[in-house]
């Protein structure tokens, strides 16, 4: 063999040895531990809540409050909601869905009045019923029964500024189109009208739903037009709609 022919043997074997070097480099370290598989994570479930009277599946971010936190934290709430003797107690947020499903009212007022199921807890308002008078109306389809009513603080009423401490020169009522509408909370009736509603079957009492959101203060209160609002007021719906009742359905 010629000195040129070894020479270029000797190259080549360099070559492929250095290639052989480069790829056990590169080639990525093979793990002698074999990976377990992640376990999958079960879904967040809705709790239930159920008596002889009813079933209501409570959705994803909603609580049921016991006594004591309704007497704690419900201001809103009138006597014939907080104290009845059927009811559950709901609340998201500063928001409070009461269903009273076996309540009643002393009034001799047929449907009832509104301090029998709301409260009004600002420190100008000295007189429930007398504010209750200068609020507003809005009304909305909830159920093939049940129409939602929302009660809305309009600081453009006249006499609402007087009779419900709503200060109307307050910046915190205003924006660059005027005088925001509140909303105070709403309750559901039937087609009847009224606070209260009638149920079907022999001693069955009446029911009154409402919905409320905890302010101190009027200025506090959601604008009647915000999205959030909005998407609060359909969830108390869905929950009111999907009441499964075993005895005394409403009319």
């Amino acid at each position: 063999m010629s000195a040129a022919n070894l020479k270029q043997k000797l190259l080549s074997a360099v070559i492929v040895s250095l290639i052989a070097m480069a790829s056990s480099v590169s080639a990525p370290a093979q793990s002698s531990k074999t990976m377990a598989p992640s376990k999958p994570v079960a879904p967040k479930r809705s709790s239930v809540y159920e008596d002889r009277e009813i079933r209501v599946t409570i959705p994803l971010g909603w609580g049921a409050l016991s006594d004591a936190e309704i007497k704690n934290s419900a201001g809103l709430l009138g006597n014939s909601v907080s104290q009845a003797k059927g009811k559950l107690i709901l609340q998201k947020g500063g928001y409070i869905l009461g269903i009273a499903y076996d309540t009643g009212h002393a009034s001799g007022v047929e449907g009832g009045r509104f301090i029998e199921i709301f409260n009004i807890p600002w420190p100008e308002v000295d007189d429930t019923w007398d504010c209750s008078l200068y609020l507003s109306g809005d009304p909305q389809p909830a159920s093939r029964i049940l129409m939602f009513t929302n009660v809305v603080v309009d600081p453009n009423n006249s006499g609402i500024g007087e009779h419900c401490g709503v200060k109307i020169d307050s910046r915190a009522w205003g924006d660059e189109n005027g005088a925001i509408r509140r909303w105070f909370g709403g309750y559901f009736r039937t087609a009847e009208g009224g606070y209260f509603f009638d149920s079907r079957g022999d001693g069955c009492g009446q029911k009154a739903y409402t919905f409320t959101f905890q302010a101190e203060r009027p200025d506090r209160l959601p604008n009647f037009n915000d999205r959030a609002l909005k998407k609060m007021i359909q969830e108390a719906i869905n929950i009111v709609d999907s009441i499964q009742y075993k005895r005394c359905a409403p009319y």
